[in-house]
């Protein structure tokens, strides 16, 4: 008998266990080469069972197997989460305790019972068939079939080897946290529990050297002596989520979804860049490289240069981070992006570096979050400077459930797009668009909430979206893709990359500040990318740092705008032809 199939017939009942236990997600959603990676991984396995012949080693193998599977089908029945650098951090850090109370709680949770025997189920299934290996084994020996079934083994061993060579050399080549989402993505987000093991296990070393780098920076950061603005001064960041630009009627849509802004607008008091592009499409990479003083387009890396709230408060403001996308519930969170981001601005070094205060809760509205933090204003009271970072849910699907559902937000209905014409629109489509204009008025009232915390006092607002979204705007599709749009590449780039950028000054800010306002009045027509937003923050504080750089600066004389960047491989200027 040939060498490699001995473990196939062997074996075939652990090999069918491993198949069902470990691969059973990427079979059912994953496309073929997935198929052969699981038959390759539980190859590899029973090869190592035949070659030692040693029960303990395979009763060692199938623990193994039935261990991950049932952590896996726990996590996702029971806390719809998946195997992540989170959850393996929280396995290593977990002590017996806080074991003992996370199966106390699971046992607790309906359905559990259905799992338990599910499990139950599968495990004498596995029993019978390694009882029965043997007689089928006799039964099919020397026949036809024995041969077709070797076949087909045999071509999916070969080509399981080749794919698995591609995809974890792909992997293992990784040198940032970025280039995993990537490869998760252009392998169509693999999950069979081996690989989202080896994917956490990885993920977690580069993060951790990634965060070594921020920390360091982050810790010695270099102050300029200098004297504060005698009168006091807020400065308040807005970071919206899957805002499309041309979903505002500030920037020429049709509906009126932004009646605030369009007033202060006509006031004088707002100024919307025309021209402003995000470097990534996905939140984690974009607040990374927005939050640290480092600039994207110039090359450099996020974690080579220290957040800018770090600065603020090092220079003495008063800094506050009131994030509704946030977990502060318990709850872990179950993405890689999210782990990515949550470590970066919340782990206790960058925590104590960077902020003074801290939201504590998260709500269903994000108007929620505004009034929260009015309730508890007097804090830093003293500080005649402040920082003050919302990072809001703003337009993240669903739509429907980012915005209260009252007359004054249900404003728009399918019949307020008849002036769409395309055939191919549906009732659902037509919904769904409503749906996100309606977020999109609510997220204006939002800014009105933000604008009144300070409104009368010595104040500016800089609002911005992460990135953009589509929803059925050029075509029968919602949501965010990577550059596979088609024949028409630039619409793509229009609704997914090109956000609103705007500020909003107070009365009192704008007579403190006229030689500001002026330069306002006259770029807001400049090319921005918001990775040196910093640098935009710099100006409009007057704060000396040596992270300040003139040629970033939006508003400065000496700016030239660094190359806009797409997830790192597409030239908006060329792109656009612009």
């Amino acid at each position: 008998m040939e060498w490699w199939s001995r473990p196939i017939t062997k074996q075939w009942p652990f090999m069918v266990a491993y198949i069902v236990l470990i691969g059973w997600e990427s079979i059912l959603q994953n496309p073929i080469p997935r198929w052969m990676i699981i038959f390759f991984q539980a190859w590899l396995v029973a090869a190592v069972i035949e070659l030692l012949h040693w029960r303990i080693i395979k009763w060692l193998s199938y623990t193994v197997v039935y261990t991950l599977f049932i952590t896996e089908l726990v996590l996702e029945w029971h806390f719809g989460m998946y195997l992540s650098p989170t959850i393996l951090t929280l396995l290593v850090e977990t002590n017996s305790q806080e074991s003992s109370e996370f199966l106390s709680a699971l046992f607790r949770q309906q359905g559990v019972g259905v799992t338990i025997a599910y499990i139950a189920l599968l495990i004498a299934a596995n029993i019978t068939l390694e009882m029965g290996r043997q007689r089928v084994n006799a039964a099919i020996h020397g026949k036809k079939t024995i041969k077709t079934l070797k076949g087909i083994a045999a071509v999916l061993l070969v080509s399981g080897v080749v794919f698995a060579t591609i995809s974890y050399a792909g992997l293992f080549s990784c040198r940032e946290m970025n280039d995993v989402d990537e490869w998760r993505t252009h392998r169509r987000n693999p999950n069979d529990v081996v690989t989202m093991l080896a994917v956490a296990i990885y993920d977690t070393h580069l993060s951790s050297r990634e965060m070594d780098s921020a920390n360091e920076q982050t810790l010695h950061i270099q102050v300029i002596p200098q004297q504060l603005e005698d009168d006091s001064l807020n400065v308040i960041l807005v970071i919206g989520e899957s805002y499309i630009k041309n979903h505002a009627s500030l920037y020429g849509y049709p509906l009126h979804t932004t009646p605030f802004m369009d007033a202060e607008q006509k006031a004088g008091r707002l100024f919307a860049f025309t021209d402003a592009v995000s470097p990534y499409n996905q939140t984690t990479k974009v607040i990374r490289n927005l939050i640290s003083c480092n600039s994207q387009g110039d090359g450099e890396h996020w974690a080579a240069a220290p957040p800018l709230t770090a600065v603020f408060k090092k220079n003495g403001y008063w800094v506050s981070m009131q994030d509704n996308q946030k977990s502060t519930d318990g709850h872990v969170l179950s993405e890689l992006f999210e782990f990515s981001l949550a470590t970066y601005l919340y782990s206790s070094k960058m925590a104590e570096a960077c902020y003074n205060d801290m939201n504590n809760a998260t709500y269903d509205f994000d108007g929620q979050l505004v009034n929260a933090y009015r309730k508890n204003m007097a804090k830093g009271a003293d500080n005649t400077h402040r920082l003050v970072v919302f990072h809001l849910m703003g337009q993240h699907v669903s739509f429907n459930c980012r915005y209260p559902m009252d007359h004054t937000f249900c404003h728009f209905t399918p019949d307020s797009t008849s002036y769409r014409k395309e055939e191919w629109l549906t009732a659902e489509m037509r919904q769904e668009i409503a749906d996100y204009d309606n977020a999109t008025l609510y997220n204006d009232d939002v800014i009105r909430r933000i604008t009144e915390l300070y409104g009368n006092s010595n104040t500016v607002v800089l609002y911005l979206s992460d990135h953009g979204e589509e929803v059925y705007d050029y075509r029968p599709r919602s949501g965010r893709d990577d550059f596979s749009y088609g024949t028409d590449i630039q619409k793509g780039i229009l609704h997914q990359y090109c956000i609103p950028y705007i500020i909003w000054c107070s009365e009192k800010y704008m007579e403190s500040h006229p030689d500001i306002v002026d330069r306002l009045r006259q770029r807001t027509n400049r090319p921005v990318s918001i990775d040196n937003t910093c640098q935009l923050l710099f100006h409009l504080t007057g704060l000396k740092t040596p992270y300040y750089r003139s040629n970033r600066d939006v508003l400065s004389d000496d700016y030239h705008c660094p190359p806009r960047m797409l997830n790192d491989v597409v030239n908006y200027e060329e792109t656009m032809g612009r």
